[in-house]
């Protein structure tokens, strides 16, 4: 099973940019020539909000369910289940039921109202044409209940956490 991954290339950099700048600042904190460990434990905090806001938000689509992850919450719906997708304010996917989801990186902007949302269109014409791939496989769009599956990506917040605050506390323990 094929699974594409869509993310905004702005939004994944200049996050990370943040990122890395928090966690250069926490270093430099939580290293010898800083005596503040609480900070510097805080400031790498930042860069995993960082991370979640950039990095880890993203839609992925395969044959048969798209997933939208914003930070660290999955919510996952069958094609079959979509009616719609849109990306006249922002992308989303609008479901059977009126229901809709969207992404964190692929949000409403006004800058992008001004410019039709050049930066949302590729990821919008490949989930067009999954959804229309799924339906044409799976006989169209099924008459039961919609269902949404939420889950919480904590094994990529692990090891986040382990990347970020693992350095830092040997840091910490050979700067004292």
């Amino acid at each position: 099973m094929e699974s594409r991954v869509f993310r905004r290339p702005a939004y994944v950099w200049f996050p990370a940019a943040a990122a890395i700048t928090s966690y250069v600042c926490a270093v430099f904190l939580a290293g010898p020539w800083g005596a503040e460990p609480a900070a510097a434990l805080a400031v790498a905090g930042v860069s995993i909000f960082f991370w979640a806001l950039g990095w880890d938000s993203a839609i992925r689509s395969t044959d048969n369910h798209v997933f939208f992850t914003n930070f660290l919450v999955t919510t996952t719906v069958a094609w079959t289940d979509v009616h719609e997708v849109d990306v006249h304010d922002g992308l989303t996917i609008i479901l059977r039921d009126g229901r809709e989801m969207g992404s964190v990186a692929f949000g409403r902007s006004l800058l992008g109202s001004f410019t039709g949302y050049r930066t949302h269109q590729r990821a919008f014409h490949l989930l067009r044409e999954a959804q229309l791939k799924a339906s044409g496989t799976q006989g169209g769009n099924s008459k039961g209940r919609v269902l949404r599956h939420w889950s919480f990506e904590w094994r990529r917040l692990l090891c986040a956490l382990a990347v970020v605050y693992g350095p830092l506390t040997v840091i910490l323990v050979l700067s004292r």
